[in-house]
């Protein structure tokens, strides 16, 4: 395409587990069984977009290709799951390009990226000048099986053409193309619920020629965004992060992450025992999720009470970084606000992280406390949006992508149900 990509901010579906107190200082609640049983290797699927747009991020050497090339090495050489071929040591890659169709390429990973130059993108074929987002989005998904992890490399650029500059209504052509990547995912969806996307946004020194929203040319040699997008079932792209760290990718690295999936049918969490200094409460043995004779440690300013719950998130799909961020919660009851850090308790392994419910205000506030995790597009996703698609060259054009939050969008609006991932709640008296 003249630009492209595939998203992901993930689902996430809170379900209490409580249970009668285990002792002194131990957290409470049923056993959380863990599932040892390993999936077969995927194989993975790589399509690298090969329009026009893309020729400035592969002229000589860049940290476009080292970085493709880095990530691609390490998920061939990754354990991800019982191989079909119990005498090679490397996972299966098919490797593609990708404009107005799929171009099958040799499975030879280390020729693969060194013919990344402009020239072998034009001996390719296809459809090298303007890009239909939507539909190549629909040939990805069409071709992901169920044991399929397919990978898409793009700068994720949409290029509605010249035909719309006479009317200037470039942006009904990027609403229609977000209506339509909405439909493809829920399409796939519907066929597995657990198909799920990641994208991350990475730079490389581009230099070549910028194509902007009308197909006029601009000469540029400055940084430019990319994008590499994970798209799958959601137990291998959790396998896939957790045995390949994203900061072993060369070149300059991640520079932002986005996830989404459905949610899971249920996140185990427990109310933990009271911490010295933080209140005093009772967990209800008769009553699931409550407490009870709850009250503040001092008086007056010095008032306070807080609630650990921990909580295993083991089974979602969303970064730390907004499993961590208050700011994607909101407490039912305004006396009261949270806190999200690593667990670090007893049985490791068993909780993942903890929410520390606490009290704002001098005065206890009883009753039950819904806390639910927001299904929003991360901030990065607008800042980082180019609104006019026009002058690559004016302020703060150069490090944004046209259309970025349309294209997200639409995964978006295919995962996005009621506004919120799920809640936990809990009843203090």
């Amino acid at each position: 395409m003249k630009r492209l990509i595939l998203s992901a901010t993930c689902a996430l579906f809170l379900a209490g587990c409580g249970g009668p107190p285990a002792g002194p200082n131990q957290n409470v609640g049923q056993p959380i069984q863990k599932s040892e049983t390993q999936l077969p290797a995927p194989t993975i699927k790589v399509f690298v977009e090969n329009s026009g747009s893309m020729y400035g991020y592969v002229k000589g050497a860049t940290d476009f290709e080292n970085a493709v090339y880095s990530y691609l090495s390490d998920l061939q050489h990754a354990n991800l799951g019982v191989k079909a071929d119990s005498l090679s040591s490397k996972n299966v890659l098919q490797l593609n390009y990708i404009n107005s169709q799929v171009l099958k390429q040799q499975p030879d990973l280390r020729a693969f990226i060194a013919a990344l130059e402009p020239q072998d993108f034009k001996m390719k074929g296809g459809n090298l000048g303007t890009s239909d987002m939507s539909n190549i989005i629909d040939m990805i998904i069409s071709q992901n099986g169920n044991n399929d992890v397919s990978i898409l490399v793009s700068d994720c650029i949409f290029s509605p053409g010249r035909q719309y500059q006479a009317k200037d209504n470039a942006d009904e052509y990027i609403v229609a193309q977000q209506i339509g990547i909405k439909s493809h995912i829920v399409e796939k969806l519907a066929k597995n619920p657990d198909f799920s996307i990641v994208v991350m946004r990475l730079t490389s020194q581009f230099n070549g020629i910028y194509y902007n929203k009308f197909d006029e040319r601009q000469q540029i040699n400055n940084e430019r965004p990319f994008y590499m997008w994970l798209m799958g079932d959601r137990a291998y792209l959790k396998t896939i992060l957790d045995e390949v760290a994203l900061t072993q990718i060369k070149g300059k690295g991640v520079q932002n992450l986005f996830m989404i999936s459905k949610p899971v049918s249920a996140v185990p969490y427990n109310i933990s025992l009271p911490q010295p200094g933080n209140g005093k409460y009772e967990i209800a043995k008769s009553e699931q999720n409550s407490i009870t004779n709850a009250k503040t440690d001092g008086k007056g300013g010095n008032s306070r009470f807080q609630v650990g719950i921990s909580v295993d998130f083991s089974n979602i799909l969303l970064p730390d970084e907004y499993l961590m961020n208050p700011d994607n919660y909101v407490v039912s009851n305004k006396a009261y606000g949270v806190e999200i850090t690593k667990y670090s308790g007893p049985n490791q392994g068993r909780y993942t992280h903890t929410i520390k419910l606490n009290l704002l205000q001098p005065v206890l506030s009883k009753g039950t406390v819904k806390i639910s995790l927001k299904n929003t597009l991360p901030q990065w996703i607008n800042d980082y949006t180019d609104e006019s698609g026009l002058d690559i060259r004016s302020v703060g054009a150069m490090e944004k992508t046209y259309g970025l939050k349309y294209l997200l969008g639409g995964v978006y609006d295919a995962y996005a149900s009621d506004g919120q991932y799920g809640s936990i709640t809990i009843n203090i008296k």
